[in-house]
């Protein structure tokens, strides 16, 4: 999936959070409530930290501005830009920022090393992080995974040895290493499989005029969500109605964006999002993202919602694969009153 604050982590050690020095400092720190003004008497100034740069995958967020659909629910917000050089969940825990998004799996391990954060919704009810390969050299199954060369982050290796294992290989079977954000070395035959978002680096290569083949790891028993919103217990016990609003005005700016989705791609490149984006990437990727989604609960009950069921799954596999050493409760972890209630206002 697709910055100024400078921090200390890279995006590829994602569930190594909770260990950096960078989140015990912010321990240190959880008494500023920073992050929430009043911007003028009508609005309320609010910041929230993106994981990545800005681009199509915050694409409703900033379409939300576009459409003054924040002002309308009286919210004036910042999308603080993460990036490589940016540790998002340090930067919610002490106060920069009083929201976020993340994929899970980051915020499972901050939650379990004591950062008190919730997660109060989700963009991707269904992750599109997958595996993905050559349509001339297609690994189809996860038992074509034996004898191959993946490329996946550090962070992901547990679970893709999971994966493996799950389909009854020998780990030793698959040679994994590790991954850079460019998926270029499967196109040169350095790797015969990527670990990534088939929304992002799968993008990348089709745009690219390269054929590809994605093996989507929640099909086979990964599951995942990302741009999951979390935020500080504190801020959600003190500002219930602004973070209801929040989610409301952020469902609707979602729905809006995957609706309108050349307008928005346009926005994000001429106007918001990271400079040097490619409009076809970002409408390709926006395009994409939709069946994600859109995916589980967020059609019948309303975009963001939480599956809380698939988080109590996602909780059990951290804990198989020996990441989550406790016995937490997806109710430490998850928090659904804040979108069940903008779903119903």
């Amino acid at each position: 999936m697709t910055s100024p604050d400078q921090r200390i982590l890279s995006r590829r050690r994602v569930l190594e959070i909770g260990g950096t020095a960078a989140l015990s400092a912010a321990m240190l720190s959880l008494g500023d409530r920073g992050g929430v003004s009043r911007a003028n008497a009508a609005e309320t100034a609010v910041s929230f930290q993106l994981s990545w740069i800005k681009s199509i995958q915050y694409g409703g967020y900033f379409a939300g501005i576009d459409q003054g659909i924040y002002k309308k629910f009286g919210i004036d917000p910042t999308f603080v830009s993460g990036g490589p050089n940016v540790d998002p969940v340090a930067n919610v825990a002490s106060g920069r920022s009083p929201m976020g998004d993340r994929p899970i799996g980051p915020l499972i391990v901050a939650r379990e090393k004591g950062i008190p954060i919730k997660v109060i919704g989700t963009v991707f009810q269904k992750s599109p992080y997958s595996i993905i390969s050559l349509a001339k050299t297609p690994i189809r199954t996860a038992k074509e995974l034996a004898g191959k060369t993946i490329a996946t982050a550090t962070s992901g290796r547990p679970m893709m040895i999971y994966l493996i294992k799950e389909a009854g290989l020998d780990p030793a079977s698959v040679n994994l290493v590790p991954s850079s954000p460019d998926p270029s070395a499967l196109v040169s035959g350095q790797i015969d499989g990527y670990a990534g978002y088939s929304t992002n680096q799968g993008v990348m290569l089709q745009t690219r005029g390269i054929e590809i083949v994605t093996l989507n790891a929640h099909d086979l028993g990964l599951p995942e969500t990302t741009g999951t919103l979390y935020a500080r217990e504190d801020f959600l016990k003190d500002n219930r109605d602004l973070v209801v609003r929040f989610l409301r005005a952020s469902a609707e700016s979602w729905r809006w964006a995957l609706d309108h989705p050349e307008a928005t791609a346009k926005m994000m490149v001429e106007k918001y999002g990271n400079p040097g984006l490619n409009y076809e990437a970002q409408l390709t990727e926006i395009k994409d993202s939709k069946p994600y989604i859109e995916a589980g609960p967020a059609m019948s009950r309303g975009l963001l919602v939480l599956d809380m069921p698939l988080f109590a799954k996602i909780i059990e596999l951290y804990r198989t694969v020996g990441l989550v050493k406790g016995d937490m409760k997806v109710e430490e972890l998850c928090d659904p009153s804040f979108a069940d209630a903008a779903a119903k206002s």
